[in-house]
């Protein structure tokens, strides 16, 4: 594992973990989640353990830590658009990295989960965000594929959520400079025809409510999406480490691998 600070703040890191080989690799982002909250990190979340499991593939994978909000209290430590430009950046620095680590940069898949499921199909999606935003970016790296977990990937639906707040938090206000600012925050208004997005959501999650994925498929008129809904699972029964709901770990196994070809 090799260690990059795409930053100068001590969360704008990631770990890039590749085989021991010669050839040029696609690449897996992986974001977790937390609410955006500074409660969790890339090594406690249980996003680690798809980065585990693709350790010995033959990927190179980029496990992105980023600014994270106050856990209580007002937003002071990653204001927006802290974590989207973190994001942004820390995705962007895989081009530093390519021609070192030998980096197919043409065959990018990003998973998430929760805020992280957010996160990764925003980013996925910054080809559709607008040129007034301050999240606007002419050169990006682009990404293939998005794959959301349990994702919260429509902002404008806070009721979905367990804790609502935390969007308001993330936008920096209630709504904030109004549309503008939540529409090109929000995977659900900003669906890109030329990204696969691949959205898998339990059922039964009283976190991140199913809700989130129905509108979000449904924004997208279908076309570009594929959505599993997860029968029986919760917001974090998919992992193994909960050893509740194997056959959803293997299914995400099994997406990963077909989306790498």
């Amino acid at each position: 594992m090799n260690i990059y600070k795409y930053g100068v703040d001590s969360q704008q890191y990631g770990q890039l973990i590749r085989p021991q080989n010669d050839a040029y690799l696609p690449v897996v982002i992986v974001i977790h989640g937390g609410y955006w909250k500074d409660n969790h990190s890339l090594d406690t979340y249980p996003t680690k353990q798809i980065v585990e499991y693709l350790a010995d593939k033959s990927v190179a994978v980029w496990n992105l830590e980023y600014r994270r909000m106050n856990s209580m209290g007002p937003n002071i430590t990653a204001p927006w658009p802290t974590i989207f430009s973190d994001v942004a950046q820390g995705i962007d620095f895989l081009t530093t990295l390519a021609t070192e680590h030998k980096l197919d940069l043409s065959n990018v898949l990003i998973i998430g989960h929760s805020a992280g499921g957010h996160l990764a199909t925003w980013a996925a999606s910054r080809g559709m965000i607008d040129k007034n935003s301050a999240l606007y970016k002419a050169e990006y790296l682009a990404i293939k594929t998005v794959i959301a977990i349990a994702g919260v990937v429509d902002l404008r639906r806070r009721s979905d959520l367990g804790q609502p707040q935390q969007v308001v938090k993330l936008l920096g206000g209630e709504l904030a400079d109004g549309y503008s600012r939540i529409k090109n925050c929000n995977p659900a208004q900003l669906i890109d025809n030329s990204v696969k997005y691949i959205i898998m959501h339990g059922d039964k999650d009283k976190e991140v409510n199913i809700k989130q994925a129905i509108s979000f498929v449904r924004s997208s008129n279908k076309a570009n999406v594929v959505f599993h809904v997860l029968a029986g699972v919760d917001h974090f029964t998919m992992f193994p480490s909960f050893n509740k709901n194997l056959h959803s770990w293997q299914l995400l196994q099994h997406i990963i691998s077909e989306n790498l070809v």
